[in-house]
């Protein structure tokens, strides 16, 4: 079992294969095919993970094919994408996982729909990736549920997932890595119980997962993703067709280097795989997570076999494997070491300022602070008034009107009814992201540029530069988000706010961890 590897402090491997679309078919069939060759071998692979949905088009749900897999005796790791479901489609999803005894999953975002089917089909995003990890540790708890009398609530029986969440630290720019980690934070403080690297082919960026993990004094097991890259598929990552993939000029030159050779460079990429999973073993990292188009079994075998033999090596694998842009952006100074007893380094955002926070952003805090601070007097009047129009229809028709206008012209207001602003440093997250992410970025984000419109910034590029700038930070570390009430659309956010009916009364509010000891 994945749970128990985990806890006994062994190296785990999980095998990622990606069910195609239909009923039937050799991609539908290989899974269990898969793992039939696990059980007759005794291969150390300790889960199978089935991907939902990669890259946005349709496929069969993973969890029909880990129902197969178990069957075969081997344990499945089932990823489970927002993109497609809202809150109560998760929560059915969930309660059928838990049904079936599929206790491991993968929490993701997941990626934006494409047209792979045709027409593009519309987006769901109702929870994000950190608010659906909290979901599921409350289902482990006991799902609260209104009661059948007013006023009363009841418990769902508890479930037992094993939580698993992402994290892309394969980003070039500061604004565009630094929200990364910060998210992954918050998935871990939700209650993820490992996690998962995006793909990626510089080590010192994996190895900054596990600095920030010790900086921040968080300790949950990390599974570093080794994906044997063909150079067919590194020249579709590097358009950019494969959300959060980065494959550098470098990169893919070597591959097409490799590519030149007899078995087309199958057995370079073989042996690159190898070296990965022996250093990120020796960096001290919890396992790896293989994956691959058209990765074999006994590809799998090799690979494993040959990292076993690598293994006293690994450190010069550190410096083989740095594929990199130049003048790139990293969150740490260059390790003096790369073993896990090395001192934890200084938080790196501690009283981290710079940026740049602009004329517009400093004009709105200094009108929330005027209008929407507790102790101040525009606060005072402005509950005051809203309380006096409560139930008048006209006159809240006329200020939600005017409310409306302006926040429509300064931000490109939905009229949600449940604004964030405030906690998003002023950059709406339902107008600037096809995601609505109130918690973070998602994974998909290349050069600071949005993943399904890359002609506009991430939003969370712009929350980070404003919050550095006002040294910040820290809050939106400490603060997660709930999901928007959708039954406050198109309703007034000032009267929401002011007669507490908005999402602040269901912020969480971490504390800051204790100070890794050095």
């Amino acid at each position: 079992m994945l749970r128990e590897a985990l806890e006994k402090g062994e190296f785990v491997v999980t095998v990622e294969l990606v069910p195609g679309r239909g009923a039937a078919g050799p991609a539908l069939d290989a899974a269990a095919a898969f793992a039939r060759r696990v059980r007759e071998t005794g291969l150390g692979i300790h889960a199978i993970s089935l991907t939902d949905g990669p890259g946005g088009g349709p496929a069969i749900l993973p969890d029909a094919l880990a129902a197969e897999v178990t069957a075969e005796g081997v344990d499945t790791l089932v990823h489970l994408a927002c993109r497609d479901l809202n809150r109560n489609a998760f929560e059915a999803r969930v309660s059928a996982l838990a049904r079936r005894g599929l206790q491991h999953v993968l929490a993701l975002t997941g990626d934006y729909p494409t047209a792979v089917s045709g027409i593009i089909a519309r987006p769901v995003f109702d929870l994000d990736s950190v608010q659906a990890v909290a979901f599921l540790k409350a289902c482990n708890n006991g799902l609260e549920t209104p009661g059948r009398k007013p006023g009363m609530t009841e418990r769902l029986s508890p479930t037992a997932f094993f939580v698993g969440a992402a994290v892309s630290p394969f980003k070039s720019r500061e604004d565009d890595l630094v929200p990364q980690f910060i998210k992954m934070e918050k998935k871990i403080r939700a209650g993820a119980d490992f996690i998962v690297t995006q793909i990626g082919y510089d080590l010192r960026r994996f190895h900054e997962v596990l600095r920030y993990l010790r900086a921040r004094n968080l300790r949950v097991p990390v599974l570093g993703n080794v994906y044997v890259l063909s150079a067919g598929a590194a020249r579709t990552m590097r358009k950019g067709e494969v959300p959060g993939c980065v494959v550098t000029d470098g990169l893919l030159k070597t591959l097409e280097t490799e590519a030149q050779a007899a078995d087309k460079g199958k057995g370079a990429r073989l042996e690159r795989a190898a070296k990965m999973v022996a250093a990120l073993k020796g960096m001290g990292f919890n396992g790896v997570h293989l994956g691959g188009f058209g990765l074999k079994f006994e590809d799998v075998q090799l690979i494993l076999s040959r990292a076993a033999d690598l293994y006293p090596q690994w450190e010069a694998f550190t410096q083989e494997i740095r594929f990199s842009n130049p003048d790139e952006f990293f969150l740490f100074p260059p390790p003096e070491s790369w073993r896990p007893d090395a001192p934890p380094d200084p938080d790196p955002l501690e009283n981290c300022r710079g940026g740049s926070a602009g004329l517009f952003y400093r004009a709105m805090r200094r009108c929330h602070d005027l209008l929407f601070k507790e102790d101040a007097l525009g606060y005072r009047l402005g509950r005051r008034f809203y309380r006096a129009i409560n139930g008048a229809k006209p006159l809240e028709a006329v200020a939600h009107a005017g409310e409306f206008g302006m926040k429509r012209l300064l931000f490109g207001c939905r009229d949600c009814g449940d604004c964030a602003l405030p906690d998003t440093a002023y950059h709406c997250p339902e107008s600037n992201c096809p995601k609505g992410q109130r918690n973070g970025p998602c994974g998909g984000s290349s050069e600071g540029k949005c993943e399904v419109f890359p002609d506009r910034p991430c939003l969370w590029t712009v929350v980070y530069r404003r919050l550095k700038a006002v040294g910040e930070l820290d809050r939106i570390r400490r603060r997660r988000l709930p999901p928007r009430d959708p039954k406050l659309q198109y309703t007034s956010g000032w009267a929401n706010f002011y007669l507490d009916r908005d999402y602040r009364r269901r912020v969480v509010e971490e504390s800051p961890p204790p100070p890794a000891k050095t």
